[in-house]
């Protein structure tokens, strides 16, 4: 009975996948805020508690703050001083409130507005995270710290997050001698716990050994804070495949970036009159491009487990497998 005005709002179809579109506007204008905060010295996403214009300081009316309305109505301009804010602000919005309403579509839905309302503050937390590495090359202590003791807490109010599939045992529980008469608290609980020491320490010492390796920090302490709180939100599992596809995808954008670079070093040397061999330029290009944020590629794949574990689960297990195996015969 208790669940009839979710069931029913779920029923509503456009009421409901508006409701979090709207949610996840008002989500977007809150990464917003977070996102210039972080990094820098002497903010917080509490203090100060009104927003304000980042050129000329000035606290920003309510009917200034409306997400997507108040930006298209100013045209992304501050009303005080005139200064764009630029685009970014208006993805933030737009980008959480397409996120939030797939994200009715999901696991998380069926499960419960509990587990639902967790997921979308996790995804919200997941963007701030990604951009603010992207463009600072950091991952805040605010998310990946406090990531822990979040994931510990949906193992309790929503022990899905860990045990997404009916009759599942998350790996590593059996170790402890642990079964399904256990209970699902008990099970997501221990899989918290696994998940979060097992990442970090696979982390870490991925971290050492290719630090020593290359004699160069080779992966900020951040990644590995981050990974542990995926391991308490998702268990090993998760962060295992969390994992894999930010190895993949980080490879990629990574001589992606290489190559980028290569160019523009290239065509900055000619017009400066400087321009050597191109072979110069290469590794000069290789110096500057292997260096990308590893936290983005990170995020990817916890939103892909987040929003679909059992498609994941499946992906590695199964389809991967079946593709390398063509691929030998």
């Amino acid at each position: 009975p208790g669940m009839e005005w979710w069931n029913a709002l779920r029923a509503s179809g456009g009421l409901y996948f508006g409701f979090l579109a709207v949610l996840g506007a008002v989500a977007g204008s809150f990464a917003s805020a977070a996102i210039y905060r972080l990094p820098r010295e002497g903010l917080s996403v509490l203090r100060p508690a009104r927003s304000f214009c980042p050129s000329c300081d000035t606290q920003l009316r309510w009917f200034d703050n409306i997400p997507l309305l108040s930006y298209l109505l100013l045209r992304g301009r501050c009303r005080s001083c005139g200064a764009r804010y630029g685009p970014v602000y208006l993805l933030n919005e737009l980008g959480l409130a397409g996120l939030f309403a797939f994200a009715g579509t999901t696991w998380a839905a069926d499960a419960g507005p509990a587990a639902l309302g967790l997921l979308l503050v996790a995804l919200t937390a997941l963007w701030i995270a990604a951009v603010v590495d992207w463009n600072h090359m950091i991952l805040p202590d605010e998310i990946t710290l406090g990531g822990i003791p979040f994931g510990f807490l949906a193992a309790v109010a929503a022990p899905g997050f860990q045990l997404w599939e009916p009759g599942r045992l998350p790996w590593g529980v059996a170790w402890l001698g642990l079964g399904p008469e256990s209970g699902p608290v008990t099970l997501a609980l221990a899989s918290a716990g696994l998940g979060c020491l097992g990442a970090f320490l696979l982390l870490f010492g991925i971290r050492a050994l290719f630090s020593y390796l290359l004699r160069q920090e080779a992966m900020g302490f951040g990644d590995v804070k981050y990974m542990a709180s995926v391991g308490a939100l998702v268990g090993l599992e998760g962060s295992a495949w969390t994992l894999m596809v930010g190895v993949a995808v980080g490879a990629v954008l990574g001589v992606l970036n290489i190559v980028r670079m290569i160019f523009v070093v290239h065509q900055r040397r000619i017009a400066r009159a400087r321009a050597k061999s191109f072979r110069s330029s290469t590794h000069l290009g290789w110096l500057l491009g292997r260096q990308i944020p590893f936290g983005p590629p990170l995020v990817l794949g916890t939103g892909l487990v987040l929003l679909a574990p059992g498609a994941t689960h499946t992906f590695f297990l199964q389809t991967w497998p079946d593709w390398i195996q063509a691929w030998i015969r």
